[in-house]
């Protein structure tokens, strides 16, 4: 990389969080909790060992808004966000068991299930252990661990899943219960004790709305891991790039939800905006979904993104009033589509673009220290519908066309330095704001190699709300579509 050193109460069977006792306030942690992680042994200056007495005891506190969950041969992690800071907390596994986060946290029931397909640890008390992924059909058990061993399940009987058919990858159900599975990739296998720049390439098509957001999440975890800072200039190309995938991606999901709520006329216009930028994309030296972008040495040789970045603000700005008159049609066909309550997106802790219309005010730009993004210009909603989720994503074109107006002209501007703690120590996380959410990742290094690697798209945590929102609705592919979810994300 080219850069120089540098108390929910327990979750109930059917409960759905949509009240409760206790509030957090969003991006934060209330201090019982944090502070008691922070009482664990220092493995580096976020991420705190616990044994399995303070992990138990960790399970009784008040949590703050949790991000992600997994594990290995020998450990469970939990991934929080102190106010704008990632706070990891993790325990040894005895005997392969943990006590379940979600005996407490209901939005760690699906990375646990995901953790025992992968891993074969066992979560104590979990609210749920019904495989995740592994329909039955793959090759060995427990794949990711040295207990593995070789499976003789036959392959699942077609006839018990019925598909949902999606315009992204397919979806199953049995008995109205989500079946993920199919879009599973061995991610986390391949990039296992590859040099870091080996793996870059992988994420760069890590799925059609991260091609850019997944590496950077990446970069800036190995970044820090390795206490790297990026210069100016590559900060601020990455900024851009990241803005340039927002409107793209947001374009597509527009047209796609113009599209399937009887919309054609806005879905042309929309389809024709996102291949104008694509266009653009590949006429300045990317591709036209800007895979492969981001290199080990920066960015990618030829790709100007000066010249794409203005030349594409340029080309939006005339067309934005156009696309903002026919969506407001829509008002009708999409309110309360998919209602999603702030109650319940706090509780299942959602962030990203489906928490912003739920009434989350948190971005990951925020965390930047780059004040030419202003926190909370886009705004969020309330009503938490996909009316709101619509309306944010033509709120967030605008806001990242004058994000990249302003970048644009204070190119390579010098600004304070935000302190990475933890720089240098062997173990970073990373964090990226993408189209769809935030994508974080966590990288571990020995021997100059990927020692240990996580990482989380927004995907993984809708699994948990989707089913009761697509019960019972008249258009499953309307509702996917509102929350721009790819299976892909979740499952890697």
């Amino acid at each position: 990389m080219t850069s120089t050193p540098a108390r929910i109460d327990p979750a109930r069977p059917g409960h759905d969080g949509e009240t409760r006792s206790e509030s957090r306030s969003p991006g934060g942690a209330c201090q019982g909790m944090t502070g008691f992680i922070r009482q664990g042994e220092a493995l580096t200056p976020f991420h705190f060992a616990l044994d399995e007495a303070q992990w138990r005891t960790l399970l009784t506190r008040t949590p703050g808004w949790f991000i992600a969950h997994w594990c290995d041969d020998t450990r469970a992690y939990a991934l929080f966000l102190d106010q704008e800071t990632p706070l990891l907390a993790s325990t040894p596994l005895i005997e392969g068991r943990y006590f379940a986060l979600s005996a407490a946290l209901p939005p760690a029931s699906w990375p646990e299930r995901i953790a025992q397909d992968l891993w074969g640890s066992l979560p104590l008390n979990a609210s749920d252990t019904e495989p995740a992924i592994d329909r039955g059909g793959w090759a060995s058990i427990s794949p990711l661990s040295r207990r593995s061993v070789q499976s003789d399940h036959a392959p699942p009987d077609p006839i018990l899943v019925d598909s949902l058919q999606t315009d992204m990858q397919p979806l199953a159900w049995r008995k109205q219960r989500l079946i993920p599975g199919a879009a599973h990739r061995g991610l986390l296998r391949d990039l296992q004790g590859r040099r870091p720049e080996e793996a870059l390439p992988l994420l760069g098509r890590l799925h059609a709305a991260a091609f850019v957001a997944g590496p950077l999440a990446y970069t800036r975890a190995i970044e820090q891991a390795l206490g790297l800072v990026p210069s100016a200039e590559m900060r601020d190309a990455r900024i851009l790039l990241s803005e340039v995938e927002r409107i793209v991606v947001h374009c597509r999901d527009i047209a796609l939800m113009a599209r399937l709520a009887g919309f054609p006329l806005l879905a042309t216009h929309a389809a024709l905006a996102e291949d104008l930028c694509a266009s653009l994309c590949a006429d300045h030296g990317g591709n036209r979904r800007l895979a492969d972008s981001l290199t080990p040495e920066g960015i990618a040789p030829g790709l100007d993104i000066r010249a794409l970045a203005r030349h594409l603000h340029d080309a939006m700005m005339p067309r934005l009033p156009v696309l903002e008159g026919l969506h407001g049609r829509m008002a009708e066909r999409l309110e309360g589509l998919g209602r999603l309550s702030p109650s319940r997106a706090e509780y299942h802790c959602i962030g990203g673009l489906a928490g912003r219309a739920s009434g989350r005010s948190f971005d990951l730009r925020q965390r930047e220290d780059d004040m030419r993004h202003v926190p909370g210009r886009a705004g969020s909603h309330l009503s938490g519908d996909g009316w709101a989720r619509q309306s944010l994503r033509l709120a967030e074109i605008r806001d990242s066309l004058r994000r990249i107006e302003r970048v644009s002209s204070q190119f390579g501007a010098t600004l304070p330095a935000r302190p990475e703690p933890g720089a240098g120590s062997g173990e970073g996380i990373g964090a990226v704001e993408g189209p769809h959410g935030e994508i974080w990742c966590w990288v571990r290094l020995k021997d100059s190699c990927l020692d240990g690697f996580y990482l989380r798209d927004p995907a993984l945590g809708l699994l948990c709300v989707l089913p009761s929102l697509l019960r019972d609705c008249e258009d499953d592919r309307l509702v996917l579509a509102s929350f721009g979810f790819d299976p892909g994300g979740a499952e890697l």
